[in-house]
């Protein structure tokens, strides 16, 4: 194939006006030509002239330099893709044409890497594109590993320097060893890499023997090599830019060399490395290969090198802090630093505590950790919290030692968690700060949330000790109010405090008598006021609700201030924002919430429960106004006062949840007549009522033996007219109809027969109202009402007239639209209740009589392209198939008991259908259909469970003759599958391994489905009609 050729595919697939079609034939045409034998020595070519200076147009250089790029990478597929046609890896055992082929190979691949070599060291060098050189880099790097003999005495790099001593460009100036260099260098790099490059096709057997190459050639390249090139760079301006390359070759070397330390220390490139971070240009390859050096410390044995990098670590620390005192710009390393300090800090956490008997100001571990904590002091927050994590696994390493040595260490503990609290104190110009650096500080406080956790509760004693310190600075900090000295940090400095006891709140002692008191005290107090603080203070309150659970008499003095404070502020406010990170939620409502889960009978008295009710009477929504808490906040509250209710009896609760239902209800009650089911303001407020009815009705709890009925249970037949009305006008809007349904299913699923009376009442409302909308929420009620009915004849034969209802006005509703997809909702309720009724109450899914025309609608659902219909079509069969395969399995014996009879009646009614009527097999014909695409293919699995049940359910027998049905049916497969798959299918979805495999039968299955895709919706019409 010819250059001009390639050279013409290459600007079809990258000019933009290229249609789609040219760019997919050419990039074929690409493919092939980098399979062609010659495609080799035609890319040598394109690369061996000069690269022109100057050229024409913009348009004209993109084109030589993908003309060289891909050049460049179908050399290196060659290479990297080449199979020797001689299989034995024994060379002892070959024949002379064996021999002689290797030989000529060898010979071949020996001159292409000549050339590639000339090409990467010529006249190009200075001017080449990067991703050219790394690929010839690569292509060299592999012939020396493909043909490098096992046994030779010569390394690769002798192998390298053969290649220099015939390179074309002779080594006379400057320029030439720099390109020279540059070439050797980018070389060793890429080799340790290319041997665990899957993409290069080395045998398993010459991919060790590549380990083995690379192992052997480590201390050529360590400390001869690089050692000299070192010399080089530094010695001649010209060669500097080599500088990065170099450092990369290194850090690669030392990842795949295995290098022992000692070998290391001699080559002083450790020492190096820690110069170059200082140069900006070289930075980030120079932190790259000492985190490599740090990731080779893995035992005793390298623990001189550790010594080595701690030792360059601290005095890379000194030169940045003389730097820093200077003004002088460090962002390009300052990061990067403290991640590699950080990472060296956990590989060498051991060395630390278990080698160190020296812990003292000026020796090295000292000097280290000291280093590590300048990092974390720092007046940045993304590199202070590189080095979180050291400092959490610090912690919990040392924790586990002797006590002596904890106190050995625990110094740096102490400095570090007030370095913490310095950091996480509010700036004094937070204000001026810009949304994003907020955001930055306020998940950075969050943050140390977990490390003040990680650090101090390791042990009891170091968690008493920060909770008693922390408890202390408050207490001088309002000791300072009272001598009338009040510094212009005072609310900082107070705030962060609280702020660390928050996170630190279960470490908090329950029995605590003298410190906690006076602590609430001091919090609850009125002045001096800041909202930063007071949601702080907020915030720690809902998280000390284990110590009020146990000291409840100050819930009723210092909880009340505090929470009553929280309240008198919105959540919006443009720095200090009273809600949750993140969300919308109200912290006071939030506080409330997690102190009445832990303290809820303490919450049950008349100032608590007043307040509670004046909360939501304030803030809850009215027909004309949303609620005035954002997100959930008043959802909170209606839960706090449910925690409180479900403490105490229903007698106790009713009166509180009867006033709370008048709040509720008190603009509605007079004007739900006259509002407009599509007023949006009106259904959404409405919304909101049921959602609070919901909490109550479900986070009040079921009790026995009580004196009346479940307070929710009262409220709604007390209010049962407006409830009637509110359904009879607003019970068509879906979105309304919802929240109802919801609510009423809550109540049902929870009560249970406590709520059949109530059940029994709404029962002809929720017939109608189906009946009018036929909205599937309200299948759902009828499904939540099936579990509280009792199992008398009478309450059998009312559900049975119930379903006949919803399932007859159901099926005609849907036969009545067009599309089976306009009603997904309706379709996936109906089988939902249908088959839980079959599991639950199967006697009564069987007088109704519904089972054939439902198992028709199925046939038809396998067609349709919504995934929740297809879905419950598939749930509903494989729940058929379960319901058949129970009375099977189980004795004869055990059929004839009472709780056996609804089951024995759904089986023998599923035996006349399937097997009388035949309905099974158009069911698998609709099975077949839907896995060939009648349904979405997310599907396909859910259908393959249900075809593999068949076989489970009804035996072997029975489902080889129905397949063999299926495959013979002239209006179905026989005309779209040759018989030879038809046979072959037949075979092998009956074996037991592929009955046994479910990965397998779905295989199977779309395997033999792939056959007739592409006629379904011809064959559809056929079998269909």
């Amino acid at each position: 194939m010819d250059a001009s050729v390639v050279a013409d595919a290459l600007n079809q697939l990258y000019n933009p006006l290229s249609s789609p079609r040219a760019r997919r034939r050419a990039d074929s045409l690409l493919q092939r030509f980098q399979k062609c034998p010659d495609a080799t020595h035609t890319s040598l070519r394109v690369l061996a002239p000069p690269i022109p200076v100057a050229t024409p147009t913009p348009e004209i250089s993109a084109a030589i330099k993908a003309e060289r790029a891909f050049a460049a990478s179908t050399i290196y597929f060659a290479a990297a893709s080449y199979t020797r046609k001689y299989k034995l890896d024994d060379a002892a055992h070959w024949t002379e044409e064996e021999k002689q082929m290797h030989i000529s190979v060898t010979k071949e691949f020996g001159e292409i890497c000549q050339q590639v070599w000339n090409i990467l060291t010529g006249v190009n060098a200075a001017v080449e594109e990067a991703n050219v050189q790394t690929h010839l880099a690569l292509t060299v790097a592999v012939i020396l590993l493909r043909f490098h003999e096992q046994h030779s005495d010569a390394t690769v790099v002798s192998a390298i320097e053969w290649l220099v001593r015939n390179q074309q460009q002779s080594i006379s100036d400057e320029v030439s060893s720099a390109a020279t260099n540059y070439a050797i260098l980018l070389t060793l790099k890429v080799m340790p890499e290319e041997v665990e490059n899957r993409r290069v096709k080395f045998s398993k057997l010459k991919r060790i023997e590549c380990q083995h190459v690379i192992q052997q050639s480590t201390p050529t390249v360590i400390q001869t090599v690089l050692p000299s090139i070192a010399n080089a760079i530094d010695s001649s301006e010209g060669q500097s830019r080599l500088r990065g390359l170099f450092l990369k070759c290194f850090a690669s070397w030392v990842e795949y060399g295995n290098i022992p330390p000692g070998m290391l220390l001699e080559s002083r490139l450790v020492d190096r490395c820690f110069r170059e971070i200082m140069q900006p240009s070289y930075a980030d390859d120079a932190l790259q290969a000492i985190r490599e050096i740090v990731r080779l410390c893995t035992n005793d044995s390298y623990v001189p090198l550790m010594e080595v990098v701690m030792k360059n670590f601290v005095l890379l620390g000194k030169h940045i802090m003389e730097r820093t005192a200077a003004q002088e710009d460090l962002s390009f390393c300052l990061q990067g630093c403290a991640t590699a300090i950080a990472e060296c800090g956990q590989t060498f956490v051991v060395y630390f505590v278990d080698y160190t008997l020296e812990l003292h100001p000026g020796s090295l571990v000292y000097e280290f950790l000291d280093t590590i904590l300048y990092f974390t002091s720092m007046n940045d927050l993304e590199i202070s919290n590189e080095t979180m994590d050291f400092w959490v696994d610090f912690r919990t390493y040392i924790s586990g030692k002797n006590e002596r040595r904890m106190e050995d260490f625990e110094m740096f503990i102490s400095r570090l968690l007030s370095i913490l609290v310095e950091r996480t104190e509010f700036p004094v110009d937070y204000e001026n700060y810009p949304v994003a650096a907020k955001d930055r500080f306020a998940g950075y406080r969050n943050d140390v949330r977990a490390v003040f956790r990680s650090l101090a509760t390791v042990n009891a004693a170091s968690e008493d000790k920060f909770v008693v310190d922390a408890i202390h600075v408050i207490f001088n900090q309002y000791d300072q109010l009272q001598n009338g000295t009040v510094p212009s940090n005072w609310w900082r400095k107070t705030e962060v405090y609280v702020h660390a006891l928050s996170a630190l709140s279960k470490s908090i002692r329950e029995d605590d008598t003298s410190l906690m008191p006076r602590l609430f005290d001091c919090l609850s107090r009125d002045e001096p006021f800041h909202r930063a603080l007071s949601r702080t203070i907020t915030v720690f309150l809902g998280v000390t609700g284990h110590w009020f659970a146990r000291n409840p008499s100050y819930l009723n003095v210092y909880a009340y201030k505090i929470l009553s404070k929280s309240f008198d502020m919105s959540e919006e406010h443009k720095l200090y924002p009273f809600r949750v990170r993140g969300q919308e939620d109200h912290i006071g409502a939030v506080s409330l919430k997690k102190l009445t889960s832990r303290c809820g009978a303490h919450f049950f008295n008349q100032m608590w429960l007043d307040a509670i009710l004046y909360l939501y009477r304030t803030n809850r929504p009215t027909s004309n106004a949303k609620s005035i808490l954002k997100g959930n906040s008043i959802i909170l509250i209606v839960e706090a006062l449910a925690e409180v209710m479900a403490t105490v009896s229903y007698k106790d609760a009713l009166p509180v949840v009867e006033e709370f239902a008048s709040i509720m209800f008190q603009d509605i009650a007079s004007t739900y007549r006259t509002l407009n089911p599509d007023d949006e303001d009106s259904v959404s407020f409405l919304c909101e009522l049921f959602d609070h009815l919901k909490v109550l009705a479900t986070q009040i709890p079921p009790q026995i033996d009580q004196e009346i009925p479940h307070p929710v249970l009262c409220v709604l037949q007390s209010r049962w007219e407006l409830l009637e009305g509110i359904l009879q006008i607003y019970g068509s809007n879906e979105e309304l109809a919802e929240k109802i349904c919801s609510t009423l299913v809550g109540l049902f699923e929870s009560l249970r027969t406590q709520a059949m009376e109530l059940a029994s009442a709404l029962m002809t409302h929720l017939i109608e109202q189906f009946a009018r909308s036929h909205n599937g929420n309200y299948l759902l009620v009828i499904k939540s009402i099936l579990s509280c009915a009792g199992e008398d004849a009478e309450s059998v034969a009312s559900l049975t007239r119930v379903l006949v209802i919803v399932i007859e006005s159901a099926l005609s509703h849907i036969a009545s639209t067009p599309n089976l997809d306009d009603n997904p909702m309706l379709v996936v309720s109906l089988l939902d209740l249908v088959g839980f009724c079959g599991a639950q109450r199967p006697m009564v899914l069987v007088q109704s009589n519904q089972l054939e025309s439902l198992l028709a609608l199925i046939i038809h659902t396998l067609k349709s392209q919504n995934p929740d219909v297809g879905s419950a079509s598939l749930e509903f069969l494989l729940e058929i198939n379960s319901w058949y395969g129970e009375v099977v399995r189980t004795p004869q014996a055990m059929l004839k008991s009472p709780e056996m009879e609804g089951k024995v009646m759904m089986f023998e009614a599923l035996q006349g259908l399937f097997f009388e009527k035949d309905l099974q097999y158009h069911l698998l014909v609709a099975l077949f259909h839907a896995a060939g695409g009648g349904l979405p293919p997310t599907l396909l699995e859910n259908i393959a469970e249900v075809l593999r049940s068949c076989w489970t359910r009804f035996g072997k027998q029975r489902m080889e003759e129905l397949i063999m049905r299926v495959l013979a049916d002239d209006g179905f497969l026989a005309p779209h599958v040759a018989a030879k798959a038809r046979g072959e299918f037949a075979v092998t979805i009956s074996r037991q391994e592929c009955l046994d495999n479910s990965r397998k039968f779905r295989r199977v299955l779309s395997s033999f489905c792939d056959h007739y895709r592409k006629s379904l919706s011809a064959s559809t019409a056929g079998v269909m009609s």
